[in-house]
């Protein structure tokens, strides 16, 4: 069971101080923070602007993680879109299968019973991601680990593993107005941390990676994700906090370049 702290919605380049009852806008925390963390080059267009990493529009809270307290810094949840196509494929071969089976003899059964048996794994599939309870995922930072919960088997990176945490682009096609794509990479000591899958992508990024983090994949400000992680990796003394409010204070006040 994840339990939530204070919430603070990060949208449009603002902190907004959520789940407060009886509190008037005028006296809501709203503060222009995200524009004044500075922008790493790797994460901006051919003319010098910001290259964005989508429209966030997630919260920060403090969560229970694999038996610690953390900030969570969440990623975008599943949508149902995923959910109905899987549905629709998974009725689309479980039907022709059924038909195939009732209707036919030798190789036409065969067929159907392996259409409908792949209709039946996509339409449970389907059903499950809609039905199913969506659980608060992301990137958690705890005093000791940061946790990767969105993976299965959770991923944990000690603090004292991480050496770096480096913004990267993934430059697609070779003009001057081509799209880039932006990943947070984390360099760290023990290269097994992440596992052999994690970290084969990551490599092609630099051989000391352990992690590419796509940034489109997280549902909040990508200079808040990467300000904070730096922040807490800088200043260990600072991680006792992640437990509590003050973390989540403190991203809403955007005080992560200061030692």
């Amino acid at each position: 069971m994840v339990g939530l702290s204070r919430l603070v919605r990060i949208t449009d380049g603002r902190f907004v101080v959520a789940g407060e009852r009886g509190v008037s806008c005028d006296s809501m925390v709203i503060m222009d923070r995200v524009h004044a963390l500075p922008c790493p080059q790797p994460w901006r267009r051919t003319d010098g602007s910001p290259n964005p990493a989508g429209v966030p529009s997630g919260v920060v809270a403090t969560v229970e993680a694999e038996g610690a307290a953390g900030l969570l810094l969440p990623t975008r949840p599943a949508t149902v879109a995923a959910g109905v196509v899987l549905v629709l494929v998974g009725l689309g071969l479980a039907v022709p299968g059924g038909l195939l089976i009732a209707g036919g003899g030798g190789l036409a059964v065969v067929g159907g019973v392996v259409l409908g048996l792949l209709g039946l794994l996509l339409l449970a599939a389907g059903v499950f991601a809609l039905t199913r309870k969506q659980r608060d995922s992301g990137i958690v930072l705890t005093p000791e680990h940061v946790v990767l919960t969105w993976v299965r088997p959770v991923v944990r990176v000690p603090w004292t593993s991480i050496t770096e945490v480096r913004p990267l682009a993934l430059r697609v096609g070779r003009s001057k107005g081509a799209l880039s794509q932006n990943y947070l990479g984390f360099a760290a000591r023990d290269h097994d941390v992440t596992g052999e899958r994690m970290r084969k992508v990551a490599v092609k990024f630099g051989p000391d990676l352990v992690c590419a983090v796509p940034m489109r994949t997280l549902n909040l400000d990508q200079l808040v994700v990467l300000h904070a992680l730096r922040f807490y990796l800088a200043n260990p003394h600072h991680r006792a906090e992640l437990t509590g409010d003050d973390a989540v204070r403190r991203v809403t006040a955007g005080q992560l370049t200061e030692g």
